[in-house]
């Protein structure tokens, strides 16, 4: 599980040491693949309202956006976001 990613810092929120890390978590999950709330809730361990929460003020800056996919709604990133060096070499 990576520290915290520079994708977790969002300019429109106060950046505290436990949402860096939560956001942390959703990042690295998402770039595994597509993913419910639900599900990341269930990983990640916090409420399904706190990682909503989460996924909205990244989905306003543009970091994940969600699908409607045969009635499930998935979250996946979008690619936009600061990217670490190693995303950018590969």
């Amino acid at each position: 599980m990576p520290e915290i990613s520079p994708r977790a810092y969002l300019r429109r929120i106060k950046n505290v040491r436990q949402g860096l890390l939560t956001r942390s978590r959703i990042i690295f999950l998402l770039s595994q693949s597509a993913l419910t709330t639900q599900r990341l809730a269930s990983n990640i361990g916090l409420s399904q309202s706190t990682i909503r929460r989460h996924l909205r003020n990244m989905a306003a800056e543009g970091i994940v956006e969600k699908r409607r996919v045969g009635g499930r709604v998935l979250w996946r990133l979008t690619g936009i976001g600061q990217r670490t060096l190693e995303e950018v070499a590969t």
